[in-house]
């Protein structure tokens, strides 16, 4: 018993590192994000095309918030031995993630009609924008490859009020990429603010 808490504290240690170091990728790409942003804007670089945030990327950011919300509540579960309640909310949060992918998808290819309009010889913000939420979704991919680790866990009953672990993490993770997304899509929705007005 006293090993696996030495373990999970272990582990604990090793999860902070990998976000921490994550964090700083995220915290860095969005300073080259806001560089990029302000050097297109200025009026000595000429005429570009006004900004907008793809409407579905309201959607996506519901369904991290409620990813989220069901990891917490599986973490609470397993904490409690409520193992029927912990299953049902790991496979709904898988279900979501699937569901993030397609809307995204829908939010990406948006973007990609922006960026193949014949008009838009002109300079835009989508090129730099398209390619962090590439790198997010990217993210995403080892968030749902949780999912489903903790999936099989779970047929292998592995998982009870005193090793639970691996849900945990994977709840952590997810609150991590909730938080960078909802920090990003502040940061597009500020693009898209100073490109209109920058117009003027």
């Amino acid at each position: 018993m006293l090993s696996e808490i030495s373990d999970d504290k272990r582990s604990l240690q090793g999860v902070a590192l990998l976000l921490v170091s994550l964090g700083v990728f995220f915290f860095a790409s969005l300073i080259l994000y806001a560089i990029y942003v302000v050097t297109r804007i200025t009026p000595d670089a000429g005429p570009i095309i006004p900004f907008y945030v793809p409407p579905s990327f309201l959607l996506t950011t519901i369904l991290l918030v409620t990813i989220s919300i069901l990891l917490h509540l599986s973490v609470l579960a397993a904490r409690h031995q409520r193992l029927v309640d912990l299953h049902r909310y790991i496979v709904l949060a898988l279900v979501l993630s699937l569901c993030f992918f397609v809307v995204q998808a829908i939010g990406l290819w948006w973007m990609i009609q922006q960026l193949l309009q014949p008009s838009q010889t002109i300079k835009n913000l989508y090129g730099f924008t398209f390619f962090l939420v590439i790198v997010h979704a990217l993210h995403v991919v080892g968030g749902v490859a949780g999912l489903i680790f903790l999936i099989f866990g779970l047929h292998r009953h592995s998982y009870d009020h005193e090793r639970y672990f691996p849900v945990r993490f994977c709840a952590i993770y997810w609150h991590f990429l909730d938080v960078v997304w909802v920090i990003m899509l502040a940061c597009f929705a500020l693009a898209a603010y100073m490109s209109k007005t920058g117009l003027h």
